[in-house]
C-alpha cells in the first residue's frame, strides 16, 4: 500500500486475491485498484474478507480462481481449476444482497472497464 500511495500511476489493476478486511480494501479501492475475489470468500472462516466484500461497492470487484494454486471450500488437496469460478460466483451470490443476475452484469461491466474489452 505505501508503494502504491507513493508512485502515481496512470493505469491501475486488480489487487490480487485479496483476503483482507474492509480498511484495506477501501484504500485500495480509493486508489482505483480493483479486488481480484477468489476462492477466500468460499470458506466461512473467512468472515474479514466476507464482511469487507458485504460492505464495498459491487463495483470494486472481478473473479478469480486463481488455479491451479487457491483451492476453493470442499476441493482442498485437488487441483483447482478455472472451471471452478461459477464456485466463487455462487459464494459471491450469497454473501451480496443483489441478484444473480445484477451481480453478473456488473462484474462485466468492471472486467470490461478494468481491461478496455470495448
Amino acid at each position: 500500500m505505501p508503494l502504491l500511495k507513493q508512485h502515481s500511476l496512470t493505469k491501475t489493476g486488480v489487487i490480487h486475491a485479496f483476503s483482507g478486511g474492509y480498511q484495506q480494501a477501501k484504500q485500495y479501492i480509493d486508489l482505483g485498484y480493483k479486488l481480484g475475489i477468489g476462492g477466500t470468500i468460499t470458506y466461512l472462516r473467512a468472515k474479514k474478507t466476507i464482511n469487507a466484500i458485504k460492505r464495498l461497492p459491487l463495483s470494486s470487484f472481478v473473479l478469480e480462481t486463481d488455479a491451479p494454486a487457491m483451492p476453493l471450500e470442499g476441493f482442498q488437496g485437488e487441483i483447482n481449476s478455472p472451471l471452478r469460478i461459477i464456485n466463487v460466483f455462487n459464494a459471491l451470490v450469497n454473501i451480496r444482497h443483489e441478484g444473480a443476475i445484477q451481480i453478473a452484469e456488473q462484474l462485466e461491466l468492471n472486467a470490461d472497464a478494468l481491461y478496455q474489452f470495448h
